[in-house]
């Protein structure tokens, strides 16, 4: 039987370094671990590396953990996180595996064959997060988001489609430069990215479950934060998003995030949604979010509603 009394045992006896109780903690958590994973990434590939890597994580930090008794959730954590992270480089590489074969400029090339490695990641990023805003953003969306149409775009950011073309001709001259004027990868920006990503992969997919990540993702946002719809109106205050969560958890709905984009302090988050046999026609099949962050919180967010 597993009591709180054994954990404590044999997480002291495997700080000591003993073999045996670290292997007993192995196999009697391994089932909970697996199953964060399954809920995450599914029966992939990624879920059995995560908790395999976490078991790794957990045995060479385990000095660290003050809290002997959290164990468990402690190890759960590191799962979690290892999952999204995963997750989050698995849609970036699909979404550099579809930009386009015939590129126009000579930098879609480099992003076409270089982006899976680290250090042409990070130049790109560092690169990209020198864009004005609405560059950046419109680049983003266009070759990186599942909503790459110039119609998409005009819709999530409220603007022209001649706009739209505007700033993305803008932004790819504007990479060109400063690509060449930073021959040196600046990784910090591409590892802030990922820790975005990972803080919204956790609040999206919890946040109709569980008041922890909903409180915790209501108070990232700004009180008060200007949302924009895609018909361009806007509304004012962190109230109007918790109100539209309490709706949804009122009639059954869900989502479940599918990617999450970060470059500086832009943050695009793509969901499906899920409703309940009673209220099927509550939420539309999907949306996505650009969120735009002021000092760590989120001071403006377009919100686009997917027809199909």
């Amino acid at each position: 039987m597993l009591t709180q009394a054994n954990i404590l045992e044999w997480v002291r006896s495997a700080r000591a370094g003993e073999e045996a109780a670290w292997n007993i903690l192995y196999k009697k958590h391994y089932p909970g671990a697996w199953a964060v994973a399954l809920s995450i990434c599914g029966n992939t590939p990624f879920a059995k590396d995560a908790v395999q890597d976490a078991f790794v994580i957990a045995y060479l930090k385990l000095h660290q953990l003050k809290d002997l008794s959290a164990f468990g959730s402690w190890l759960n954590k590191i799962v979690t996180h290892n999952c999204y992270r995963a997750l989050s480089r698995e849609n970036v590489k699909k979404k550099v595996d579809m930009l386009p074969v015939q590129p126009d400029t000579w930098w879609e090339d480099q992003v076409n064959s270089r982006f899976e490695q680290l250090s042409a990641q990070s130049r790109i990023y560092a690169a990209m997060v020198q864009l004005p805003e609405s560059l950046r953003i419109t680049l983003f969306l266009r070759y990186f988001s599942g909503y790459q149409s110039y119609e998409d775009i005009a819709n999530i950011l409220c603007v022209p489609i001649g706009t739209v073309r505007s700033r993305l001709n803008q932004a790819k001259l504007k990479m060109a430069e400063h690509w060449q004027q930073n021959r040196e990868a600046d990784e910090s920006i591409f590892r802030e990215s990922e820790e975005w990503n990972h803080f919204y992969y956790s609040a999206y997919y919890s946040i109709h479950d569980h008041d922890h990540y909903k409180n915790k993702f209501v108070e990232h946002l700004h009180k008060n934060i200007r949302i924009t719809v895609a018909n361009d109106q806007s509304s004012t205050g962190r109230n109007i998003f918790e109100g539209i969560i309490e709706a949804d958890r009122k009639v059954g709905s869900r989502l479940e995030p599918i990617q999450v984009l970060t470059c500086g302090h832009l943050s695009v988050v793509e969901v499906r949604h899920f409703n309940s046999n009673e209220h099927p026609d509550h939420c539309p099949p999907g949306s996505i979010s650009v969120l735009y962050r002021d000092k760590g919180k989120v001071d403006r967010m377009n919100l686009y509603m997917a027809t199909k």
